[in-house]
């Protein structure tokens, strides 16, 4: 008997089981519609859209993975109908889809079983074909539909606020649309009372009945809890595989955001980030840094240095623009020709020039070297000190100071070698 016990298969009771005879499943709902239809019923938990035929009604019980509302669509739009029982499932999208949203029920309902506000009783809200045999229903749980225009089909009573509509239907094209907001309703255990089964017999009937334009004659399709959905209706091969993994991916994304990532890729992404911290320690591990001396013993820059060298180290610097080697040889001219010619203080151009040609201290070609210089310079004073630089070109080349400072140097020894000569004659 032991060996029996370990050998016998789990018995793990699922909810809306098309096959379930515990009272949660709905083996029941399934014996009623063959009971009703015959060979027209097809239990299915692996939906091919694909095989949909626009005289055929597909009846939905709270699905459990994201269901394809534009296959929906344009399945009806040829002349399908559809069914949609659910509360709490993944039938949001196909509700957003049609403009509908979901609204508690009343908090103190009008009739209840055994005074439970959660097993509310539901009336028929309009004259609608589903609930011509109904009077009332035994809910479970139920969730309230919302929708401007869709009629309403069922409806929970309350007291002292509003009354909540639990289901509604519509035309979508040539087809129909009946949402449930409880799939509970066709549970087998609710299957007993006689308000439940009377529905539960009106929407199989709906699901394949004519229509006002001809006769349908399809089937019924049946589709519980986590059936699997493939194909698209009215697409070709190609789009409709596109389709199908599309709807994988938003599937897979909807069970992470509902359950957590799966143990297969919470491995996968261990493993890649394992391997990841592996190579950048080791190509980090390996790497050889260049040591570095402190700053405190570190030799200081000659930019950063005072006194002449530090000023050298400036103008010479390869940022440094060449204007101010240029206004360094201006000054250095200036300086060394007022005292050269035994002038004091700061000497204007026109004083260094006047000087000069009245002394005769330079030739003629000296002195015409000479002014040009001192016009240039004073460009370059223009330049540097009140920005304006159509008074000197803002671009010197090393080549132009050399050039520049072997003219000053040119200068300067006639200038010495002038002085020179006076200081010997007035010797004698």
């Amino acid at each position: 008997m032991l060996l029996g016990l370990a050998l016998a298969p789990d018995a793990h009771a699922r909810p809306f089981d098309l096959a379930g005879r515990d009272w949660e499943g709905c083996a029941d709902l399934v014996d009623l519609a063959r009971a009703e239809l015959g060979a027209k019923v097809v239990v299915t938990s692996d939906l091919d859209f694909r095989e949909l035929r626009p005289g055929d009604g597909l009846l939905l019980l709270y699905p459990e993975n994201t269901v394809d509302a534009d296959t929906l669509s344009r399945f009806m739009r040829a002349g399908g109908r559809v069914i949609l029982l659910d509360d709490f499932g993944a039938g949001d999208g196909v509700l957003a889809h049609f403009g509908m949203e979901r609204v508690p029920i009343p908090r103190r309902p009008a009739d209840t079983l055994r005074h439970n506000p959660q097993l509310a009783i539901a009336e028929p809200a309009s004259l609608h074909p589903v609930v011509a045999d109904v009077q009332r229903i035994v809910t479970n749980h139920p969730t309230g539909l919302k929708h401007p225009d869709l009629s309403p089909v069922l409806r929970v009573r309350g007291v002292g606020e509003p009354d909540v509509i639990i289901a509604v239907a519509g035309a979508v094209g040539q087809g129909r649309l009946l949402v449930v907001g409880d799939p509970s309703i066709v549970m087998n255990a609710m299957l007993r009372y006689g308000g439940n089964k009377a529905l539960a017999r009106g929407l199989v009937r709906y699901a394949v009945d004519d229509d006002t334009w001809g006769s349908r004659g399809g089937r019924l399709f049946i589709a519980s809890g986590a059936f699997r959905q493939q194909g698209t209706f009215g697409d070709d091969d190609a789009l409709s595989a596109l389709r199908d993994k599309l709807r994988v991916a938003r599937d897979t994304l909807a069970a992470m955001r509902r359950e957590g990532m799966p143990a297969w890729l919470l491995f996968g992404a261990s493993v890649a980030l394992g391997l990841a911290l592996v190579t950048w320690t080791g190509s980090r591990a390996g790497r050889v840094h260049k040591p570095l001396a402190p700053r405190f013993s570190r030799a200081i820059p000659l930019v950063a240095q005072g006194g002449l060298a530090g000023h050298a180290a400036v103008v010479a610097s390869p940022t440094a623009t060449r204007l101010i080697a240029l206004l360094e040889l201006k000054y250095a001219l200036e300086e060394k020709l007022t005292a050269l010619l035994g002038l004091e203080g700061t000497t204007s151009h026109e004083a260094l020039l006047g000087k000069v040609e009245a002394g005769g201290v330079l030739d003629a070609r000296t002195r015409q070297l000479l002014r040009s210089l001192l016009a240039r310079f004073a460009g370059v004073e223009t330049v540097l000190l009140f920005g304006k630089k159509e008074s000197a070109p803002s671009r010197v080349s090393d080549a132009e100071v050399i050039a520049c400072a072997r003219d000053v140097r040119v200068v300067l020894e006639a200038a010495e070698r002038a002085a020179a000569k006076a200081g010997r004659r007035a010797e004698t």
